[in-house]
């Protein structure tokens, strides 16, 4: 069987949309290769992957061996060489002639691609992170644009094999960087498919999902919670589901009987599917919104942004409900429908026909590795 080496960012498991890609993607490929894994730590994470995969090493990520592997190679952007380490550079060169593939999951772990000869290098965009950090607040003044560009652009040329979410992102690559990429699609979770309305009673609440840690989606949810929630009927509901939530974030906002917090839980998709809508105040990032996928797929329909929506094929049966500004969230869930079980199971059934399955087997037979 052929050899592959799966070097990613975060320790592969179920707890952000990302890193469970990860996780499910390694499970297809013990499937076709001997896998081996390099990964990075990350506070309250582990690592949860099939027993045939062979982990080399955890890296730790603290933010002080970030900047020494900076410190290390500074003539590239900082965002590209917080990963980067002499060892794992000298591993990958002494042993790169055994792998009939090496797997770059997520940006940051793209620099490695540089130093290598090997034929088949594959990197999966999860962002193009010059469009992502493009919509930050700072960019404008910021000096190290420029580099940001050239970095990126040169570490992707190193590709064979450029895999991205969207036919968006597919564009974005090709205007930016006259790059070719295929578009892979997420895999959509078992406990989604299994979901049936007829079992599942709808509570009047609506529901917040994703990883709390990432900037962009706390910038959402607080956003919201300053514009929109004192605008409200007094007897709506939310619930926010995910890790990385501080205590500080709840007492300032004096959440109480209105707004549940339940954290990172097994199954969201059964939550999401209890509640009204998901709500996806979203301003700032780039790349295919996982949870807006995830919740379509349950039926469920999303008040979001254009940020939110962008790379996402729109059903057409109102199931994406554009909202840009505090007022468009204060009509729409003041005057929200409270029975949709029918709208809910017309959702999942489109989706579920238009969804399309292709995924990275499909790339490795094209590309034949």
């Amino acid at each position: 069987m052929k050899k592959m080496l799966f070097i990613t960012v975060f320790p592969p498991n179920r707890k952000t949309a990302g890193q469970n890609y990860s996780k499910e993607l390694l499970t297809t490929l013990v499937n076709h290769f001997e896998v081996d894994l390099i990964s990075f730590s990350y506070l309250n994470h582990k690592i949860d992957i099939n027993h045939k995969i062979n982990v080399i090493k955890i890296y730790n990520s603290s933010k002080l061996s970030k900047l020494i592997g900076w410190l290390q190679i500074p003539i590239v952007h900082p965002i590209f060489a917080s990963r980067f380490r002499i060892d794992i550079l000298l591993y990958l060169l002494k042993n790169e002639k055994k792998y009939n593939s090496i797997y770059f999951d997520f940006s940051q772990v793209f620099i490695y691609s540089f130093f290598l000869k090997n034929k088949n290098k594959i990197m999966m965009c999860h962002d193009v992170i010059f469009q992502k950090m493009k919509r930050t607040k700072w960019f404008i003044f910021n000096p190290f644009n420029l580099l940001l560009y050239i970095t990126e652009k040169k570490l992707l040329e190193k590709a064979d094999v450029i895999l991205t979410f969207s036919e968006k992102d597919q564009g974005l690559l090709k205007k930016f960087y006259n790059l070719k990429a295929s578009v892979v699609n997420f895999y959509i979770d078992e406990k989604i498919k299994q979901l049936r309305y007829d079992e599942i009673i709808i509570e009047h609440k609506f529901c917040f999902f994703g990883a709390w840690n990432r900037i962009e989606n706390l910038e959402g949810l607080t956003w919201f919670m300053e514009n929109v929630f004192p605008f409200l009927n007094q007897n709506i509901k939310f619930e926010i589901i995910g890790p990385g939530l501080h205590n500080t974030f709840l007492n300032k906002y004096k959440i109480a009987h209105r707004v549940k917090y339940v954290g990172f839980i097994e199954n969201p998709y059964l939550n999401i599917a209890q509640s009204l809508a998901l709500i996806a105040p979203i301003f700032q990032g780039a790349g295919v919104k996982v949870k807006v996928i995830e919740s379509l797929a349950t039926g469920t329909t999303i008040l979001g942004t254009e940020i939110a929506f962008e790379g996402i094929n729109d059903l057409g049966d109102g199931s994406m409900l554009l909202c840009n500004t505090s007022n468009d969230y204060i009509k729409k869930i003041n005057s929200y429908p409270l029975n949709i079980v029918l709208s809910k199971i017309k959702t999942k059934s489109l989706f579920e026909r238009s969804y399309s399955t292709a995924n990275f087997s499909e790339i490795i037979k094209e590309i034949n590795l």
